[in-house]
């Protein structure tokens, strides 16, 4: 979902540019743009899995291991379909947001585009996606790692193979440490590690998308407090500032202080006795 291109989101970045929410209109377009590049690149991740399933359908070399390999690439697949999924009901509730602050703004202003941005909890949304991507960085650290062992073993056991020939026909065996992957292990491994590079990137560019736009929804939250603040110092306006917590127990203890104090008149009978 390219959320520039929907019109709703066009008409909430126009209102907030023209409400004075320069400020938010930028931010919530950085977003914008953030997260439809994070969909792309989480589709050719997808794609990447998809070849490396094909070529080892293809590979006849190996073949004890190739549905362990096999099953490894889906559980993956699935980590990365996860994140994906977070993504899309991310965007999605960007989407509710904006329709409600386009159809709410001609009846209660600019309060509908603060309340609206401040509801699509961007920090919390990003974190989200950022647990989803650290969940696949975990699942295909163990993938490549145990790919790779799995080929290195298996190189080792052809190398001994060939040096037990080596001994039949009087050659000198082969002790060279050395164990290059072959075609099976690289069909596999290179472009894994390439998926693990690009949701490495994308990872490191959510951690910094969170601090960047940390202050979109709190400034949305500063400009609503703002605008009911000054509702309410209006005359003739019905609307009341709602005191903070420290002035409602300010007035409870001095409540509490006059009840219990002892009348004027019972006072004064006291002092008479004495």
């Amino acid at each position: 979902m390219d959320l520039e291109k929907v019109p709703a989101f066009q008409e909430l970045l126009k209102l907030l540019n023209e409400n004075g929410r320069e400020d938010q209109a930028r931010g919530l377009s950085l977003l914008a743009w953030y997260l439809d590049g994070m969909e792309h690149q989480l589709d050719s991740v997808l794609e990447e899995l998809q070849s490396v399933k094909s070529e080892l359908a293809q590979v006849t070399e190996q073949q004890s291991t190739k549905p362990f390999l096999v099953k490894m690439v889906e559980t993956l697949e699935g980590k990365v379909e996860q994140a994906r999924d977070r993504l899309v009901i991310f965007q999605n509730r960007i989407m509710e947001c904006t329709k409600n602050a386009v159809d709410r703004f001609k009846d209660t202003g600019v309060s509908a585009l603060d309340r609206a941005i401040a509801a699509m909890g961007v920090k919390k949304g990003l974190e989200h996606l950022e647990e989803g991507l650290k969940n696949s960085l975990v699942s295909l650290a163990d993938t490549l790692a145990k790919a790779e062992e799995m080929g290195t073993q298996l190189r080792k056991g052809f190398r001994n193979i060939a040096n037990a020939g080596r001994i039949a026909a009087n050659k000198e065996l082969d002790r060279d440490p050395k164990i290059e992957e072959g075609r099976f292990q690289s069909a596999i491994l290179a472009p894994m590690r390439t998926v693990q590079r690009v949701l490495g990137d994308m990872r490191n560019s959510t951690l910094a998308a969170i601090g960047g736009l940390e202050s979109l929804e709190l400034s949305a939250e500063a400009a609503r407090e703002a605008q009911t603040e000054r509702a309410a110092q209006k005359p003739g306006k019905r609307l009341e500032k709602k005191p903070s917590i420290r002035q409602a127990l300010q007035k409870n203890q001095a409540e509490i202080a006059a009840k219990s104090a002892p009348a004027p008149d019972q006072v004064k009978k006291q002092e008479a006795a004495l």
